[in-house]
């Protein structure tokens, strides 16, 4: 991504011409970033929480109320996997405006994404109850 804003400054500004495709693949890696980045925060444990609750009850309910949060985001990954695919068929005709390519190819962070938060939480879970510590 940082390549292809450098190229589009580069040519803008320099060779006096913009790159009509730049925008968007900037935007479509954009896209594949977060949800690539979510992934990984989730699996070591560093997204943003509110864990007031949890410095305050015993290590065991604790570990409860992890196990309940994981799963409820498990549910939404889930939900947000199968409305992923829903997009995908509705989408898989339009093409971009600059790159014309099938919409379906940035839509498909969505469910790639999810599937990928969806296999973390399970791992997390599995560390939670091996008694892996916190990346803390």
């Amino acid at each position: 991504m940082a390549i292809v804003i450098i190229s589009q400054v580069f040519s803008r500004f320099v060779l006096n011409f913009s790159l009509s495709w730049s925008e968007e693949v900037a935007r479509y890696f954009s896209i594949y970033a977060v949800f690539f980045g979510a992934a990984i925060a989730l699996r070591y444990q560093n997204l943003i929480a509110v864990e007031v609750l949890h410095e305050f009850i015993p290590i065991k309910l604790a570990k409860g109320l992890k196990l309940v949060v994981y799963i409820i985001c498990i549910f939404f990954f889930t939900l947000l996997y199968f409305k992923g695919i829903e997009m995908l068929g509705q989408v898989h005709l339009q093409k971009s405006p600059a790159l014309q390519i099938p919409m379906s190819i940035p839509y498909a962070a969505i469910p790639i994404g999810a599937v990928l938060l969806i296999l973390n939480s399970f791992v997390v879970i599995i560390e939670l109850f091996k008694g892996v510590e916190d990346n803390e």
